[in-house]
């Protein structure tokens, strides 16, 4: 077992602000005064010579001290001023957590349940529920098989089982924000993920 603790005071973090320029790049901007603390923990667990359990955990707390949003004002050509005090960093979950179930035998034959758990995180720095993306549990099954031959040293055969129950979910979005004819208005996308999928693969050693 292992756990660690940390704290980061950061002087003008650069940070995603959740917008996206005219070729889809992450605009970035920088925040006068953030921080992010919290707690690292990661175990494993060898039942037997076959099993095998290994999971780790972040927990943390990701905030402007100071958050002041500016918002395009179509109607006079300049910017709205919003200061909204302490606010969460976009793009910053507060609980990351994954594991990984390993079943093996005699090194030839192997499979994993690997799972990843990502809390909700928002895809501005306003911290506004209607701008986050939810949080997401994904499974994945990966399967290997090792074998030897007379003329090839060894042969590797996998197989990955991607979102084995079909999770919907999304891992990234932008949103702009803007006013126009005295009206808040937002303009957003999500990416989603695939569903169930998989993937194949070989592997030669010579």
């Amino acid at each position: 077992m292992n756990a660690n603790l940390f704290f980061m005071d950061y002087k003008n973090q650069l940070v995603l602000t959740g917008e996206i320029n005219d070729v889809g790049s992450a605009i970035m901007t920088n925040v006068d005064k953030s921080y992010r603390t919290g707690m690292e923990l990661s175990a494993g667990i060898k039942f037997n010579d076959n099993l095998k359990w290994d999971m780790n955990a972040t927990f943390s707390k990701n905030k402007i001290k100071n958050f002041t949003q500016y918002v395009d004002n179509w109607d006079t050509w300049g910017q709205d001023v919003n200061n909204l005090n302490e606010t969460d960093l976009a793009f910053s979950p507060n609980i990351i957590a994954n594991s990984i179930i390993k079943y093996n035998i005699k090194n030839r034959f192997s499979i994993k349940l690997i799972s990843n758990y990502v809390d909700k995180q928002y895809i501005d720095n306003t911290a506004n529920n209607e701008r986050k993306l939810d949080a997401y549990f994904i499974n994945n099954i990966n399967i290997d098989y090792k074998f030897k031959t007379k003329l090839v040293k060894e042969i590797n055969l996998s197989l990955m089982i991607k979102n084995i129950f079909n999770q919907e979910y999304e891992t990234n979005a932008w949103v702009y924000q803007y006013t126009y004819e005295n009206e808040h208005r937002v303009m957003d996308g999500y990416f989603p993920q695939a569903g169930i999928n998989f993937l194949a693969g070989l592997t030669l050693k010579f």
